[in-house]
């Protein structure tokens, strides 16, 4: 019997929710192939509705695939013959905006750009500006743990997510986060589980006051391996930029501009407008030989290779006026060491067109080649080495070119891009040559776009016996199996991964048994002259009682069911749910934690009514401290790097009665799990730009 929630079974409605944006899935439409259809579409508008279509699906042996808005691009939102569609976008409610927590309740159908327009009229940002962002759902963000191009300020979109309520079969309508009702493990089970698990319905979400100051600039550099270093160095400086994004010589040359954009009208066109619009009055014949030079990209990568040289840089600030100037001081200082500063145009450039390239692959497929993305994330050490292997690997097969973005102090991502002629076996062939390279060099096969179908075999590989986290979960969740199969992971024998590398300085990273816990991190570190960036005490505390630039064990690895595991292979994997608990768990499970090296500290005291609310209004005004806590009756705050001093005596006119400059010593974070307090508190232990902190009550 079917639940009595609004359906259709018109092949409109079928065939607009039978595929995604996959580009694998946009050749076969444009080659005549049809995406199979679903048999049914649902458009609930209450979690009860959402429970009424799985629990008949259930009854019938049904499987249903949750839908957003289709953006993702790795075919895990694909109808299929026999299923059931279940289109979230009737969930399209914001709630509360509650400005003094700085929080905000959404539903999962939202539209990313209507909830940051919304935001913005009542002066807040989300920070989340991927470059989908006009055509994807703040649910589908969450289920696939998605990045936007300011990730290196405001965390990807994980990090910003407090709570989150799902609906799955086995446990009916359930919230994890604060105030939630389910196992806090469980959050880092569904965020990236792309409908696996349960169906997203709704979410409460950190947001930032709107900007006061933004600071664009462009840099030119002489070559990738330079322009890594001076990224590396920028990112563990505690500098804290909101953008920093490289462009490959190729890249640079091709799309790198670094003039202000044109008006419309003015008759200036890219290289790739000439090429795919001179031809407008062509016959389909004529228009399709513009593929030609496709089906030649080992020529074409040499050539490009050869005209092309150097790189273009684009960093930037934002936020607080006071914090920006004195960040995007010592990071300009930084730069100009080994970069040429072109000034702000290429910068403004980038700005506001930063969401165009969504938007410009469709010609390329009309006139005969296909075009799709790669992004993976890796330790700075494996950057360059990844980046020449996958080049190396589908050169022969399609053009290709880079940019690196979504950087963090412990390593960052690689977006690749590559076109080749308009044929399945060239394209299939691609992605295959360019994912061996990815796994062979160690490093995370995906950053922000999510599993799908397209990377289910390697993110099966990658995720190892670890999986068996994830398969109880889907027992509990989806006894029945009817969610989304074929998505994220698949019946496979185990692989065993490859023992880790230990990391070098440039990394940034730490080692040391979960066994020898926080002591034995800080001796590593201690011992290659680095100092543990985020020292917990013990367990770091749930996502949300963390500020949302704090991170626990960047990798793991251990043996789980005899076999060895390795999972974080790069910072912010979207690689499918975190599963790292699980290999944690294991007797011989190692960790690695980032580090920032020895350099310019400074450290304030002070003693003021009411410190820990005094610490979180200086998280408010968008400083963040490498130490803010309280040592008996005093506020102590600290700063590392080269803004050290600069910094401080900023935080110091922020304190009532300012600060006293004292000798910098770390402060264990406090861990385990914590449950909000009142500031007067005397039971609080930390604080975060939210709350004010204090263990967890047990019973």
């Amino acid at each position: 019997m079917l639940p009595n929630v609004s359906h259709s079974d018109h092949p409109l409605d079928l065939r607009a929710v039978a595929r995604d944006l996959w580009p694998g899935g946009t050749l076969d439409f444009w080659q005549g192939r049809s995406a199979p259809e679903p048999d049914l579409v649902f458009w609930p508008e209450s979690d009860d509705e959402v429970l009424a279509v799985l629990q008949a699906a259930t009854a019938e042996g049904i499987a249903v695939v949750p839908y957003g808005a289709g953006s993702g691009v790795c075919g895990g939102a694909r109808g299929g013959y026999g299923r059931w569609v279940l289109d979230v976008k009737r969930l399209d409610h914001i709630g509360e905006l509650d400005e003094l927590r700085r929080t905000v309740d959404v539903e999962a159908g939202v539209n990313g750009q209507h909830l940051e327009d919304w935001l913005n009229e009542r002066g807040y940002t989300l920070g989340h500006s991927p470059s989908s962002i006009w055509c994807s759902t703040v649910g589908g963000w969450a289920a696939a743990r998605g990045a936007g191009q300011f990730s290196s300020r405001y965390g990807v979109f994980e990090d910003m997510v407090l709570s989150l309520t799902c609906v799955s079969p086995g446990r009916g309508r359930f919230t994890v986060g604060e105030g939630g009702d389910a196992p806090d493990e469980w959050m880092e089970l569904l965020l990236g589980s792309e409908g696996t698990l349960g169906v997203i319905t709704r979410m409460r979400l950190r947001v930032w006051p709107l900007p006061e100051k933004r600071w664009l600039r462009g840099y030119k550099v002489d070559d990738v391996d330079t322009a890594v270093r001076c990224m590396r160095r920028l990112m563990q400086a505690e500098l804290h930029p909101a953008v920093v994004r490289l462009y490959d010589p190729v890249d640079t040359r091709i799309g790198g501009k670094t003039k202000p954009k044109k008006e419309h009208g003015s008759g200036q066109a890219s290289f790739l407008k000439k090429w795919l619009g001179a031809v407008d009055g062509l016959p389909p014949v004529r228009k399709r030989l513009l593929a030609l030079p496709l089906t030649l990209p080992g020529v074409l990568n040499k050539i490009a290779d050869r005209i092309s040289g150097s790189c273009l840089l684009i960093v930037g600030w934002e936020g607080d006026a006071e914090v920006v100037d004195a960040l995007s001081a010592a990071g300009h200082a930084l730069l100009c060491e080994e970069a040429e500063d072109l000034g702000e145009s290429p910068g403004e450039r980038w700005f506001h067109s930063r969401h165009a390239v969504s938007y410009k692959l469709a010609p390329i497929f009309e006139r005969g080649g296909f075009a799709d993305t790669m992004e993976v994330a890796m330790r700075w050490d494996a950057m360059v080495p990844v980046y020449e292997a996958v080049r190396d690997a589908v050169s022969e097969t399609a053009v290709i070119m880079a940019h690196m973005s979504h950087l963090y102090p412990e390593g960052g991502s690689i977006y690749f891009s590559f076109a080749g002629k308009g044929d399945r076996d060239t394209y299939d062939q691609t992605w295959k040559n360019a994912l061996a390279a990815v796994e062979a060099s160690g490093a995370t096969t995906t950053h922000h776009h999510g599993v799908g179908r397209l990377k289910a075999e390697v993110a099966t590989r990658e995720a190892g016996a670890a999986r068996v986290g994830w398969e109880r979960a889907k027992a509990e969740l989806d006894p029945a199996g009817i969610l989304n199969p074929g998505n994220v992971f698949v019946d496979a024998p185990v692989v065993d991964a490859k023992p880790p590398a230990e990391p070098s300085v440039a990394d940034g990273l730490v080692v040391a048994s979960v066994a020898a816990g926080a002591d034995g991190l800080s001796e590593a570190a201690a011992a290659r002259e680095l100092e543990v960036q985020f020292p917990w005490a013990g367990d770091a505390p749930a996502r949300w009682h963390r500020k949302r630039w704090e991170v626990a064990w960047t990798e793991v690895s251990g043996t789980v069911d005899g076999h060895f595991c390795w999972l974080g292979r790069g910072p912010r994997s979207a690689a499918g749910p975190d599963l790292r608990r699980v290999v944690a768990e294991a007797e011989d499970a190692r960790v690695a934690v980032p580090a920032v090296p020895f350099g310019s500290r400074w450290m304030g005291r002070a003693k003021v009514e009411a410190p820990w609310s005094v610490a979180r209004d200086l998280l408010r005004s968008d400083l963040r401290p490498a130490v803010l806590t309280v040592e008996g009756d005093e506020l102590v705050v600290g700063f590392r790097g080269p803004a050290a001093e600069v910094l401080g005596a900023l935080a110091s006119r922020r304190v009532p009665g300012g600060l006293t400059a004292c000798e910098y010593r770390a402060f264990p974070l406090a861990s385990g799990p914590l449950q909000p307090c009142e500031p007067q508190d005397p039971r609080a232990v930390a604080v975060t730009e939210l709350d004010v902190l204090m263990p967890r009550e047990t019973t």
